[in-house]
């Protein structure tokens, strides 16, 4: 799931949960990896004029579909605000990682059913959203379909029961037809 989808299903409220969290250095930060700027007019005296300015903007680039703003902030809100949640999941698979990041293919070298009992223990320890969040994350930068394929992960972001099983068969379909990397 790309980003962009990923913030559709988990809905405004929780998008401005997520956008709270961030320091105004970090949302300039996104907003520079989203190739957006981060001027603010010379009235915007105050760090609450600035956020306001800042989440028009950003709420202007996902309007225009900016994938990589997306991908930005959700990078950025993971690593800054819930590195211990990476940490936790790749410490349950045993991937070697530097406080959470990690180089390693985990979701190749992985099996499936380790992948997602490893996501249970997650949904056990932290707000079910936040961890389809990061998967589905995941999911994307590994280029993988596990997440994608798993019904709790994605009523876990938000995704409505009726839609979900649609979602996967049009998502296996999609990830079969793809061309080899």
């Amino acid at each position: 799931m790309k980003p962009l989808e990923i913030c559709k299903h988990l809905g405004q409220e929780k998008v401005d949960a997520y956008y709270s969290l961030l320091s105004g250095k970090e949302l300039r930060a996104v907003l520079k990896a989203g190739g957006s700027h981060s001027n603010t007019p010379k009235t915007a005296f105050s760090q609450a004029a600035r956020r306001k300015v800042w989440r028009k903007r950003f709420d202007n680039e996902f309007t225009k579909q900016n994938e990589q703003l997306a991908l930005a902030f959700l990078i950025e809100w993971l690593m800054r605000h819930h590195r211990d949640m990476l940490i936790e999941y790749l410490d349950s698979l045993e991937v070697r990682h530097t406080q959470g990041e990690t180089d390693e293919d985990f979701c190749e070298t992985k099996t499936p059913e380790e992948l997602r009992e490893a996501a249970k223990g997650l949904m056990e320890r932290h707000p079910h959203h936040e961890v389809a969040t990061y998967l589905l994350l995941v999911g994307h930068l590994q280029e993988t379909n596990i997440y994608d394929e798993t019904p709790e992960i994605l009523e876990a972001l938000g995704m409505p029961k009726g839609e979900i099983d649609g979602y996967v068969e049009t998502f296996k379909k999609r990830w079969a037809e793809r061309p080899a990397s």
